[in-house]
């Protein structure tokens, strides 16, 4: 398939864009190339063609689970909550009713016995927007549980002070999908959903996918229900050769995924020589880092283990202005997500001490301190959408309208550049179009200027991923 673009904007000027197969074979300030060469011939009147943009941290399976359920990110009030899982329940038929988007700060606090005044007998589980923590109810608690001795049941059930059960499990995904037999989300429809936004690619941070879930993930892309590119984080480079087929890979292997958690304890020491193993079979690493007293252990290690290229840091939400001069000496990337100031804003202004809050979800001061500055939405945390997530690192502005951090504010076009970089360099030189290159491309219907004055994904005309075009 030949493919003409004319009139599309390319660094500021007007171009005419040709694409042959996968790759870009024409671009010439000639607008009058002739048209009966090429198969498809598109006007952008206009346009900004840009290359496609890559999200560097999503969860694709929790996105595929989030679509396939109860979504209650958008209520804002704990009776619209409430209301919500009563006709989620009322339509169930008597099935598992699955509810994501639960947010303790605008739906209120929840455990097991707000749940039965809900839903009453109702099997129902719902999973904190964090992604860390689930709720059931008390009917949906006995049949996990069964006849579990007390023995038997992990520590992050939950307990209150007199031993009475919660009904939240904490960081028990694995553990509560094999009590129930949770079958594996269907991921139609997601890659569409993500070319409508201009992302030709994503990097999956989830940490040990396992043999099944990459097996799922694999088949979704080799029968092109994710056209997208693909970088895993969470699997070894001999599960992506012996899932290829006719030699040609299927994905990508980022670095390792390593999740550290303040709650079950730190010790640098001991990340250290995990970083260090990694490094020695020739792996960069991904350190899950949220918290000051996480992103402080994270720097620690790495400067006992040392630093390869490619190493990153995930979040740094609390990323103490101390640590600047070793992550700008090292070149650490750090993988920021501006969208949460945005989703969690308000309760961070309420929640969060003003020692931690001056140094929340930073990217101007990293900018400036010389660091590596990378994008991810951490879908579904936030909105996958990466022109919200571009407005907000350019407003700071919460769902209230508040502006959390107006130091950190960078501009659109920065925000934008940083989903432009290289899928494995990350935070490095912005990829541009030029004759030779793959033909991952996104088609505006205005000018850069216009889409970065009011960024929006309706402005979003066409994706192509390899020449293809996979969303128009």
């Amino acid at each position: 398939m030949r493919t003409l673009i004319t009139n599309a904007e390319v660094d500021g000027r007007l171009v005419a864009v040709g694409i042959d197969g996968d790759r870009i074979s024409l671009l010439a300030d000639d607008q009058t190339p002739v048209a009966d060469e090429f198969d498809v011939c598109v006007d952008a009147a206009g346009g900004a063609l840009l290359p496609g943009l890559h999200d560097h941290h999503v969860h694709l399976l929790a996105m595929a689970a989030r679509r396939n359920g109860v979504d209650v990110d958008h209520l804002d009030t704990s009776r619209d909550f409430d209301d919500e899982l009563r006709k989620a329940v009322e339509q169930s038929d008597g099935d598992w009713v699955r509810v994501t988007g639960y947010d303790d700060y605008r739906h209120g606090p929840l455990d097991c016995d707000r749940l039965d005044e809900i839903v009453g007998d109702s099997r129902i589980r719902v999973k904190h927007r964090s992604g860390l923590a689930w709720v059931l109810s008390s009917a949906g608690l006995d049949e996990v549980l069964g006849n579990s001795s007390e023995d038997d049941l992990p520590d992050g059930v939950e307990r209150a002070v007199d031993g009475r059960l919660t009904g939240r499990l904490l960081r028990l995904d694995d553990w509560l999908a094999d009590r129930i037999g949770v079958t594996t989300p269907s991921l139609a429809g997601l890659g569409t959903d993500l070319a409508s936004f201009g992302l030709t690619g994503v990097t999956d941070a989830t940490p040990a996918l396992g043999a099944g879930r990459t097996e799922v993930l694999r088949r979704a892309v080799v029968d092109g229900v994710i056209p997208q590119r693909i970088v895993l984080l969470g699997v070894d480079e001999s599960d992506i050769v012996a899932t290829s087929e006719n030699n040609s890979a299927w994905a990508r292997v980022g670095p390792a995924k390593i999740v550290i958690d303040e709650v079950i304890g730190l010790d640098p020491d001991a990340l250290a020589e995990l970083i260090a193993l990694h490094h020695g079979n020739g792996r960069a690493v991904a350190v899950h880092a949220v918290s000051r007293a996480e992103t402080v252990t994270t720097v620690t290690a790495f400067a006992i283990a040392g630093i390869r290229d490619g190493d990153r840091i995930e979040h740094g939400s609390v990323l103490p202005f101390e640590l600047d001069p070793l992550l700008s000496r090292s070149g650490l990337t750090v993988v920021v997500q501006p969208g949460l100031v945005v989703e969690r804003g308000d309760f961070y202004r309420d929640a969060v001490e003003p020692s931690d809050r001056e140094v929340l979800h930073r990217a101007a001061s990293l900018l400036d301190a010389g660091i590596a500055v990378a994008v991810g939405s951490d879908a579904p945390v936030t909105s996958v959408d990466p022109w919200a997530t571009i407005a907000a690192a350019s407003t700071r502005r919460t769902r209230s309208g508040h502006v959390l951090g107006e130091s950190e504010k960078v501009s659109a076009l920065t925000a934008l550049n940083w989903y432009l970089t290289d899928p494995l360099v990350p935070g490095g030189a912005v990829r541009n179009l030029r004759v030779g290159t793959v033909a991952d491309l996104c088609l505006l219907d205005v000018s850069l200027a216009h889409a970065l004055s009011a960024p929006d994904a309706r402005h979003v005309r066409m994706t192509w991923v390899g020449g293809r075009l996979v969303y128009s």
